[in-house]
């Protein structure tokens, strides 16, 4: 135990001394945690958009001014035709094309199919996507609004009307998702990239091999290694809850001790990652390169971006083996759904699955390179 606690002591002196590495550690992070939210945005604050009005009723009229008192969408006006409309889209005049068709005043009166078009700009898939859903939104609330007057008027039978009620992120506040993501993301970096460039950087100056031949048993060289990263990492982690509360707003809903738990178990999943990068690789640039090829891979199969549920049945198999998938979906169920261990025990027992193995094979193969 003594051997462990002199090498606890001799890497957090390497840090402190290490500016780079403190910056890393400590100022990377921060910046990122408290920027990335801010621009990681799902929200799109203005959308240009155009109409063709085929009816010239007072109707397409009220529609049109709905769109003009939106904060979201900016009116460039009535436009005659589709061909027009589709020069404006290829200077980028406009996101969104609204086209009413003839006899739209009288089928929607008669509460029959009223049907409009909207063709969006789809060069960025993502702003198309939502500006179509505020289109639809900003058309839906008129269109409920007209019903409830003519049914109150006795003209005709109102329709269903629908009420949408978001659970455990009811203002559909993007920050709610993208926060905790984020930290997951720097947990991730911490635990993996610091630790894979640490090893390889004493093999790079040789003082690796002032350990290989003390009498030092390798696990205890590596624990001594991997406690100072993993309090560094726990540190930085609890920081980013506090952010997340004061600068976000954003609590956990679920238990602290249980998140907390967790995070102990995924950080040493990354560190025994971080630590087997640095024991097969032969420099830092290696290590780099390895390091940032999982954690692309990690994060795009992680759920943070686009939803498991749709990618390809081949990377459903992939993500599998993706340690920042389960932790991912630990920090949603926890921070914003409020679940208990009950609800996150598969994620839990495959992550201290991979904690063991991955640890053991670092230790392998540390003991194969150094011998």
């Amino acid at each position: 135990m003594r051997t462990i606690l002199i090498l606890i002591k001799k890497e957090f002196l390497q840090v402190y001394r290490n500016t780079l590495l403190m910056q890393i550690l400590i100022v990377a992070p921060l910046v990122q945690f408290l920027l990335f939210p801010f621009t990681a945005d799902y929200e799109i604050k203005t959308l240009h958009i155009a109409f063709i009005d085929h009816d010239r009723s007072s109707i397409t009229r009220e529609i049109q001014d709905k769109f003009e008192y939106s904060r979201y969408f900016v009116n460039y006006g009535l436009l005659d035709t589709k061909n027009e409309a589709e020069d404006l889209m290829l200077q980028d005049k406009i996101d969104i094309l609204i086209e009413f068709p003839e006899y739209f005043e009288r089928s929607m009166m008669n509460i029959e199919k009223a049907t409009i078009a909207i063709t969006a700009n789809a060069i960025n898939s993502v702003k198309a996507g939502i500006g179509v859903g505020y289109a639809q939104t900003v058309i839906g609330e008129f269109y409920e609004e007209k019903v409830s007057e003519l049914s109150i008027m006795g003209d005709s039978p109102s329709k269903l009307m629908t009420v949408n009620i978001y659970w455990y992120n009811e203002q559909m506040n993007y920050k709610n998702l993208i926060v905790p993501g984020i930290l997951v993301i720097l947990v991730t970096l911490i635990g993996a990239y610091v630790t894979a460039l640490n090893i390889v950087r004493e093999k790079e100056i040789g003082t690796i091999e002032q350990i290989n031949v003390s009498p030092i048993p390798k696990w205890q060289f590596l624990v001594g290694k991997m406690i100072p990263f993993w309090i560094l990492g726990m540190a930085e982690f609890l920081l980013g809850l506090f952010l997340m509360k004061i600068v976000f707003g954003i609590t956990v809903q679920g238990s602290l001790p249980v998140l907390i738990s967790v995070t102990t178990i995924y950080l040493l999943v990354m560190l025994g990652l971080g630590f087997f990068i640095s024991s097969v690789s032969s420099n830092q640039l290696q290590a780099m390169f390895i390091v940032f090829f999982l954690f692309i891979v990690f994060v795009l199969l992680s759920g943070l971006f686009t939803p498991i549920e749709g990618m390809p049945q081949w990377a459903v198999y992939i993500n599998y083996l993706n340690p920042m998938s389960y932790y991912m979906d630990v920090i949603k169920l926890i921070v914003l759904k409020g679940s208990g261990i009950e609800e996150i025990k598969m994620q839990i027992s495959v992550l201290s699955g991979m904690a063991v193995f991955i640890n053991t094979a670092a230790l392998i193969s540390y003991r194969e390179t150094n011998k």
